[in-house]
């Protein structure tokens, strides 16, 4: 027989964090086999689950070499929501999160200014598996649809800061890569 145990209480302050959906190595895969939510992508990134792909990655030079490599040996996560298939049509559950992608910029400077921007809720962020970028999770709470969203955000972030996101990252069912990162940052209301 099973022990009881009390539920996890959580502070009054902080929010419920939403679901979204993960899937295994390739990202030819559609097909998501189970959902994350922020504190688990934060402890998976952080712990070094992918380290081994993650270093492996970083000390490819073939350009050709290193994109198949990249795209087939991470994890996947879909921070819009929980998905039936990888598709946009296959969004069952939103989570209003979504992930801005930044290639090839100064990490560290790109990092303290999107920490900076008080006016959006951070809840993730992490190196790039290439190591030359940044990934961006924001909580959008505004009654911007997803992709209105990003591309109001990357005019704002282009226009004040000459900070330029990735736009094919705008789309609904667009997937982030799992790397490992130990200086992997998440909102502590997230915790």
């Amino acid at each position: 027989m099973e022990e009881y145990k009390e539920p996890k209480k959580r502070e009054f302050w902080k929010p419920e964090p939403k679901t979204f959906s993960f899937l295994r190595k390739g990202v030819w895969n559609v097909e998501p086999c189970g959902v994350m939510d922020p504190y688990s992508a934060y402890t998976y990134i952080r712990d070094g689950v992918s380290r081994p792909q993650t270093e492996r990655l970083r000390n490819i030079f073939d350009p050709d070499a290193f994109k198949k490599y990249k795209r087939s040996q991470f994890e996947t996560v879909v921070f819009s929501g929980v998905y039936d298939k990888k598709c946009d049509e296959g969004l069952k559950k939103p989570s209003g999160y979504v992930c801005f992608d930044f290639d090839h910029v100064d990490v560290k400077a790109t990092r303290e200014l999107l920490m900076s921007l008080e006016m959006f809720e951070t809840v993730l962020m992490f190196k790039s598996p290439s190591g030359h970028g940044v990934k961006w999770v924001v909580n959008n709470k505004t009654l911007f649809h997803h992709k209105a969203f990003y591309v109001a955000v990357y005019n704002y972030l282009k226009e004040n800061y000459h900070l330029v996101a990735d736009l094919d990252a705008a789309d609904l069912s667009h997937g982030c890569l799992l790397p490992w990162d130990p200086d992997v940052y998440i909102n502590p209301n997230y915790m």
